[in-house]
């Protein structure tokens, strides 16, 4: 199949942006969870060396985490496993895609230094990286925000070298409706007591019969 027409240079075996979202679907939570796992444990674990640590350094704290995190997620479930090799981790989903985890840049490209098994991976050359299945190569990474304090966006990115084919953010299915209320009728405001009459206060009446019987 060509996902691709039209644009000169793709390969023609790739997902699409419409069915990676619903090849990852079911794995989107676990995926949100990783990452997030890997950036909390960044944030509370290393709150005092935060002004001495560099963003590499960061990144890298962070790229552990998450691969912990990702190990427990994915263990026994079926249609994925996963390899760790040294430094690098890849997640196989089915037969389709493999993914990689990294932070993402603001063009949308991933951030790395460029061995050549990240090139290759880049590249989309699934044939010539040892072990690779045929599938998708894909980034699953995070996009900080301008001061980089905080995940901007969780992102999925399929790209070929230096261009990015296609992204859609990883969103929780497990979204909160908010049901607007309606507004509750008001209710007759009923004393909390009534004030008794004084006992030295008389009833006009009885102090009428009063006065004649004085007569």
């Amino acid at each position: 199949m060509n996902n691709f027409a039209g644009n000169s240079g793709s390969p023609d075996h790739l997902l699409t942006s419409q069915e990676g979202e619903e090849l990852l679907k079911p794995y989107v939570d676990a995926l949100n969870r990783c990452i997030q796992h890997g950036w909390d444990s960044y944030q509370n674990d290393y709150t005092s060396k935060h002004h001495i640590l560099s963003a590499r350094t960061r990144a890298t704290i962070v790229f552990d985490e998450i691969i912990a995190c990702a190990e427990q997620e994915f263990y026994g479930k079926d249609g994925v496993r996963f390899v760790r090799k040294s430094n690098s981790f890849m997640l196989y989903i089915g037969e389709k895609a493999t993914i990689r985890f990294k932070k993402i840049k603001r063009n949308g490209r991933c951030s790395n230094i460029d061995t050549r098994q990240q090139v290759l991976f880049k590249a989309q050359a699934q044939l010539r990286l040892p072990g690779m299945l045929e599938g998708t190569l894909l980034h699953v990474g995070y996009l900080l925000n301008d001061i980089e304090k905080d995940i901007n966006r969780k992102m999925v990115v399929c790209q070929l070298n230096n261009r990015v084919l296609w992204q859609f953010e990883l969103k929780s299915e497990a979204v909160a409706t908010v049901v607007p209320m309606e507004p509750t009728p008001p209710q007759p405001q009923t004393p909390r007591f009534v004030v008794k009459p004084s006992a030295d206060v008389q009833n006009p009446n009885t102090k009428a019969k009063d006065a004649k019987a004085g007569e």
